[in-house]
């Protein structure tokens, strides 16, 4: 974190490293909420507040901080840092960023991701008959890992046998939000096997148009909706971003949903509660816990100046747990209504451009699993929680007793 003026340094100091945050992560977030709105860790400036959060989802005077982290992680020059500067990671607020996202906010709205649902169901199903039922399983390696990439390939008219290299690449190339340079090796090395396999994949389907959405980019292209750079990085992105973000949400659904026999029931009885339950999760326990940003301009927030550059964070994690906004906020409830909708995909610009295929996968999977195994029983599930993101580190389960 760069140096702190006075004032900054005046701000109660958070520990995420503290055992308080390790075993009870959204409690303590929301115990610290209740007494700062704004504070301070190793990190940068810490927003708890429910209203400072959103506000600084959509603030026009906050940026991405990505090109910072590349910094941090000393990411040398070469085609990995080259595509970071080039993607839509490293554009603020602005017409780039705009016309980057415009072409892929349409393909991947809702509605466009509704046209893929059936195709998502089957990628599921094709999964999920693979997974042992009399026997314990990990879950991680043989489900929550291989749906979302061999979603990925679908939609990018790859075998649906790559979906293993898709997997443990983008968990390579998450490693950057570790903050952590000796991670750094491991991060080129995947970027630049992301980099080829895209490469190869955009040329072979370039020749054959189909039905898939890497079609659909490559006519977008055609339209001069996209240049080649832009139709290649955005490939990347959605690699790098797919398999770690939907494999981690997925196995947190997994484990809230299942480890409640009552509930699980229920979704097995009436489908249709499937995407409420769901949302409840994404609320409850969400993969992302917060987000970054980076000040473009001196401003204040709740009354306290940021110099232009100090590295913002939006802690989604503790806004989920405001007693304002959410009733019993601690406890688990897929009935909840008229309350505002979680913050786990970010906002604006800013908002995360696969929300709509994640949820779909996620609803897919807990509809499948609670309709085909209504005795599921999850054996083991242990958890880690970043500053940034929560993430199953183990995840075995019976699908039959």
């Amino acid at each position: 974190m760069t140096a702190l003026n006075a004032e900054l340094l005046d701000l109660p100091e958070l520990d995420f490293a503290s055992a308080d945050y390790a075993a009870r992560p959204f409690q303590t977030l929301a115990g610290w909420a209740q007494r700062w709105k704004i504070a301070r860790s190793r990190r940068g400036v810490e927003i708890l507040d429910y209203d400072l959060c959103r506000r600084a989802i959509l603030d026009r005077r906050l940026g991405t901080g990505h090109p910072k982290l590349m910094d941090v992680l000393g990411l040398p020059e070469g085609r990995p840092l080259e595509y970071k500067r080039n993607s839509i990671s490293f554009f603020n607020r602005g017409d780039r960023r705009r016309d980057l996202r415009r072409p892929m906010t349409r393909l991947m709205s809702e509605g466009g991701i509704e046209a893929f649902r059936a195709d998502i169901i089957a990628t599921v199903r094709r999964v999920v008959d693979a997974v042992p039922t009399d026997q314990p399983v990990d879950l991680i390696t043989a489900l929550c890992d291989p749906i979302p990439s061999a979603i990925y390939c679908y939609w990018i008219g790859a075998p649906f046998e790559d979906a293993d290299f898709v997997a443990r690449t983008s968990h390579s190339v998450q490693q950057v939000h570790t903050r952590n340079p000796d991670h750094t090796p491991e991060i080129i090395a995947a970027f630049e096997a992301l980099i080829d396999y895209a490469d190869k994949h955009i040329a072979a389907r370039r020749e054959h148009l189909g039905d898939d959405l890497l079609s659909d980019m490559i006519r977008a292209e055609q339209d001069g909706q996209l240049d080649g750079d832009d139709l290649r990085n955005w490939v990347i992105k959605l690699a790098e971003a797919n398999t770690d973000n939907s494999s981690h949400q997925i196995a947190l659904a997994i484990i809230e949903l299942a480890s409640r026999p009552k509930v699980w029931a229920r979704l097995h009885d009436d489908p249709a509660l499937v995407p409420q339950a769901v949302r409840e999760v994404m609320r409850f326990h969400p993969r992302t816990i917060s987000t970054s940003r980076e000040v473009l301009e001196e401003h204040q927030i709740a009354g306290v100046t940021l110099p232009k550059g100090t590295p913002v964070f939006a802690n989604i994690g503790a806004t989920h747990w405001d007693e304002r906004y959410y009733a019993a906020p601690a406890a688990f409830d897929i009935d909840r209504t008229d309350e505002p909708p979680h913050m786990n995909f970010g906002g604006g610009v800013f908002s995360c451009i696969g929300r709509f295929a994640v949820t779909a996968e996620v609803e897919e999977v807990i509809r499948l699993l609670s309709a085909r195994h209504p005795a599921l029983k999850v054996d083991e599930a242990r958890f880690a929680h970043s500053p940034m993101f929560s993430l199953v580190t183990r995840l075995t389960a019976r699908l039959s007793p």
